[in-house]
């Protein structure tokens, strides 16, 4: 099955609060924990690579946290599956660590011109959508509806 790591989907919803309901402030990777389910560690690390990727400031201290680098606009699914998983690649032919020449297969694969136009269609669409497009509310076809959560309801810092 084709699908995206844990890594990866964490980094959407991650990126996704900031910009939204984070917009305009620094949020510290517990308030995205909390608000999703995460794990602390997990996401602690998610939030490290994708500053390292620059997707995300971070600002240290306690009163510190992230923001997105950029306009989400301007951000690509692309450019957060391959910061949390590396290159997009529909087959192990198609990843630059392995390659046709790797394959044991790639002197007799019939398969691999038909999943090029796979892999271009793939890359294409995860490269045209945003993480403002991702953030748009959209039902998902399953009828799963997603928890609402209240803007009012924030985390509040005790002193």
């Amino acid at each position: 099955m084709f699908t995206f790591t844990k890594k990866a989907d964490y980094a959407l919803l991650a990126l996704s609060f900031l910009s939204t309901d984070g917009a305009g402030r620094l949020i510290g990777p517990r308030e995205i924990a909390t608000r999703y389910d995460i794990p602390g560690e997990l996401l602690a690390k998610v939030m490290q690579t994708l500053a390292k990727k620059q997707l995300v400031t971070s600002v240290p201290g306690p009163t510190g946290g992230y923001k997105l680098s950029r306009d989400a606009a301007l951000i690509s699914v692309a450019e957060v599956v391959e910061a949390m998983d590396g290159p997009l690649a529909i087959a192990q032919c198609w990843e630059p660590s392995h390659g046709p020449a790797r394959c044991a297969q790639s002197s007799s694969c019939t398969i691999r011109g038909p999943l090029e136009r796979i892999q271009i269609e793939m890359v294409r669409l995860l490269r045209g959508t945003s993480l403002a497009d991702v953030c748009e509310p959209v039902e998902a076809s399953d009828g799963i509806k997603p928890r609402i959560f209240d803007n009012a309801a924030r985390l509040m810092v005790l002193q």
